[in-house]
């Protein structure tokens, strides 16, 4: 009886918690709706707005809700009243005792993944104001409505944003990653300047002065920190065997180098740096060639059918620049092969090195 009324009033403290935590969502949700409609009444007052385009109401909510979906991620880590941890609370604070001050990679890494979210929020908004203005063909929208919509799509991104932050481990970042990458390419194959910029190499989305490069460019550089910033939370040495820890720290070094090196990528496009461009991107497939054969000692409960993902991903990218070399392929098509190979892989492994951390 005893051990009964114990995991009953283990599942009513944890309803109980969880009914708090989306009471403080619905705060901030609401918080962040209010700010946004005040910030853009004055702003939108006396016009009628287009959907899409400069001055229009996606441009100025994708903004706002950007920048809301920031300040949300720090206030829910804020909201275990822990150091600024990724993914929790520190585990060497005592219960009852105040917070100690975060170390400065811990603040690093929430920013990386705050500031992820931020670009999820702000490309996701103007991907569906562009999806809208196609469905309403030269409609305008007028000035209390789009302050409504402005603040309703603040509110609601602030709410997701906050209950990601509190409930984030690498499981989810898994999936922030994926949607992050996907969204920002594909915003940046859509506004592309020159429709036909697939005919020479994905490189060319990031080699004008426009928006799309700008947005591909960025993808990258902040996909690469935010995979630079998460791989020692995804090699925890904490408690790891002496035999392992060598095996472990490989891993960690590899995951570090693409992340790295992926940021490079976005950081010299070609027309800034040929040399860098070509040496990040082709020390990113190396680094990640090595993980593939590393990761099996650093994760040895790793599910077999993982272990053959990674070798059959290396074979496909293998098989994709033979068939570049030899004609078959453009250049495009092999760097979105590869490029959506690494990432998959890479989301694949932050989840099974999750699973395993849980088990």
């Amino acid at each position: 009886m005893t051990g009964i009324r114990q995991r009953s009033t283990t599942r009513v403290a944890m309803r109980a918690a969880a009914l708090d935590l989306e009471g403080a969502a619905i705060v901030v949700g609401a918080a962040a709706l209010v700010v946004a409609a005040i910030v853009s009444l004055p702003f939108f007052w006396g016009r009628s707005l287009p959907i899409v385009g400069p001055g229009s109401v996606s441009q100025f909510t994708a903004l706002a809700a950007g920048i809301l979906a920031v300040a949300a991620y720090v206030v829910g880590r804020l909201w275990h009243r822990d150091a600024l941890t990724p993914f929790g609370g520190r585990p060497d604070r005592e219960p009852g005792s105040a917070p100690r001050s975060a170390p400065a990679v811990s603040v690093f890494d929430t920013a990386v993944i705050a500031v992820s979210h931020g670009m999820i929020a702000l490309l996701g908004w103007l991907l569906l104001g562009a999806v809208l203005a196609d469905g309403f063909a030269d409609a305008t929208v007028y000035a209390l409505s789009a302050t409504a919509l402005a603040g309703a799509a603040a509110g609601v991104t602030a709410y997701a944003v906050f209950l990601s932050a509190t409930r984030m481990d690498l499981m989810r970042l898994s999936t922030v990653l994926a949607v992050f990458a996907v969204v920002g390419i594909l915003v940046a194959t859509l506004t592309a300047p020159d429709p036909h910029w697939w005919q020479f190499h994905l490189s060319a989305l990031g080699m004008t002065n426009s928006v799309s490069s700008l947005t591909f460019n960025l993808t990258l550089i902040v996909a690469g920190l935010m995979m630079a910033a998460i791989a020692r939370y995804a090699t925890d040495l904490t408690g790891v065997d002496a035999s392992l820890r060598a095996a472990t720290l490989r891993v960690r070094v590899c995951l570090i180098l693409i992340g790295v090196l992926l940021a490079g990528v976005g950081l010299f496009p070609l027309d800034v740096s040929q040399i860098l461009h070509n040496v990040s991107a082709v020390g990113m497939l190396i680094a990640f060639a090595l993980l593939i054969f590393w990761v099996r000692p650093a994760l040895p409960q790793a599910p077999r059918a993982f272990l053959l993902f990674g070798y059959l991903s290396f074979a496909v990218i293998v098989v994709a620049a033979v068939f570049f070399v030899t004609g078959y392929y453009v250049l495009t098509a092999t760097e979105l092969i590869a490029g959506v190979i690494v990432f998959a892989w890479v989301t694949v492994f932050l989840r099974v090195s999750g699973a395993g951390a849980r088990a």
